[in-house]
């Protein structure tokens, strides 16, 4: 006779891969507490951390291992010839750099469950279509993204190809709104990193930069988009966005402002990764009640948390690697040219990591170079935090093995190698427009 099998949320706790959701759950509770009572160990967090990297390392590709085992490499080889001169290492802070990072990343996972049932409310409506569809798409695509991360790109891009295959047309529009997120939004990995390895960002300013640059970017995607399609813009099948469907991300990130306005001295890393939860359980609590809001929270974090695999090995392999160029830097600072940050340099940076970018190698490494070299040099951190996050967001649509192109090619059935020649123009044109920025920001500074 057959065993009777569990259902529920019995089934999905004693799944074999459950593990790993519950260790980024106590790595996610560990880091906030610590940040709110510095005397509950930091080391909580980061043992967890790692040991939810280890435990996923086998659902990774083949690909992914090979980069971050890279970078693991590296990191390790700079720490070793730190030691060899007779420096310590703090390893501590090797292992734990990344850890408000994952803590945010793990924290705004959560938003996920509010839309479950597509974002603002769009699976029950019919889908618009012309150049009115193509920009309500563009906004809808963006505004969600900055919240929700890239399940905001990825039920668009399925809602639209329920009738048909994605087009050239709609991946590159999708693609190219999404990634700018990535300039100011703090509920994304690009600017969760450079507030991690920066200090002394100036946030409303960095926020204030991205915006205004994503701004010349919808231009930019709306007028490529009439010269690359021409009138096939107007048979455009886009996403039935509704304005109403804002809520949670109005009033998440008015949440956000307000705690950081009334409490300074907290990160914002740590207050987006106490709130986006907070709001996520609120409003299931407000849909299914307590028990069926914990219910859904406990199958999510089991289920569903262990998704984040290739963010939390990249990440962690990241930190070692930042943690090890630092050392090497301070250790032989001979090495090392002089870098100093100006506009011109920090445009010719941002060029760098997009065109390694799109010859493969993740801007996340590209990054963390660029600030270990440039922070003996005390250059402005919010140029430098700028340089980061729109080298993040241009590298990601520019990159092969972006998590973008990779959602994007899978569902229009093209290699993601054609994105880095897709996207060429857009791309070249944000790197220009990102140069003005930054020079309008050193002269309003002086």
């Amino acid at each position: 006779m057959a065993e009777p099998r569990s259902s529920g949320l019995g089934a999905a706790l004693v799944r074999r891969d459950a593990f790993p959701g519950l260790m980024i759950g106590v790595m996610l509770v560990a880091s906030i507490t610590h940040g709110l009572a510095p005397v509950v160990p930091r080391e909580i967090g980061v043992l967890a951390a790692w040991v939810a990297g280890c435990a996923v390392w086998g659902r990774l590709p083949r690909r992914a291992r090979i980069q971050i085992g890279a970078m693991l490499g590296l990191g390790l080889a700079c720490i070793a010839a730190v030691a060899a001169r007779g420096a310590a290492v703090e390893w501590g802070d090797v292992a734990g750099r990344s850890l408000p990072i994952l803590t945010l990343l793990a924290g705004t996972a959560f938003l996920r469950l509010v839309y479950r049932a597509g974002v603002g409310g769009g699976n029950g409506s019919a889908a618009p279509r012309g150049a009115g569809a193509y920009l309500r798409t563009m906004a809808g695509v963006h505004l969600f993204g900055a919240v929700i991360n890239i399940s905001a790109l990825v039920v668009f891009a399925d809602r639209i190809a329920r009738s048909s295959p994605l087009t050239r047309r709609e991946v590159v529009m999708l693609g190219r709104s999404y990634s700018m997120v990535a300039y100011y939004s703090p509920f994304i990995g690009g600017v969760a990193l450079a507030l991690g390895l920066v200090p002394g960002v100036r946030f409303p300013v960095l926020v204030l930069a991205g915006i205004a640059l994503a701004c010349v970017g919808f231009l930019v995607i709306a007028l490529l988009g009439r010269f690359e399609e021409g009138e096939a813009i107007a048979r455009f099948q886009g996403y039935p966005f509704r304005a109403d469907g804002l809520w949670l991300p109005v009033t998440l990130l008015g949440s956000v402002a307000a705690v950081h306005w009334t409490w300074p001295s907290l990160s914002v890393l740590l207050v987006v990764a106490l709130l986006a939860p907070l709001h996520a359980a609120a409003a299931l609590l407000a849909q299914s009640g307590a028990a069926g809001a914990f219910r859904t929270v406990a199958r999510f974090t089991v289920t569903e948390l262990p998704g984040m695999s290739g963010e939390l090995t990249l990440f962690l392999a990241a930190g070692v690697l930042g943690g090890g160029l630092t050392a090497l830097v301070s250790a032989y600072p001979s090495l090392m040219p002089a870098f100093t940050l100006t506009p011109a340099t920090a445009t010719a940076a941002l060029a760098g990591i997009v065109v390694l970018a799109a010859a493969g190698v993740h801007p996340l490494v590209s990054v963390t170079t660029l600030v270990a070299v440039s922070l003996p040099a005390s250059p402005d951190p919010t140029l430098l935090a700028a340089v980061c996050v729109i080298g993040w967001g241009v590298g990601s649509v520019a990159g092969p093995y972006s998590g973008i192109n990779l959602v994007l090619a899978a569902r229009c059935g093209v290699s993601s190698w054609v994105f880095p020649r897709w996207n060429a123009a857009f791309c070249t044109i944000m790197v220009l427009a990102a140069g003005l920025v930054f020079a309008g920001y050193a002269a309003l500074m002086r």
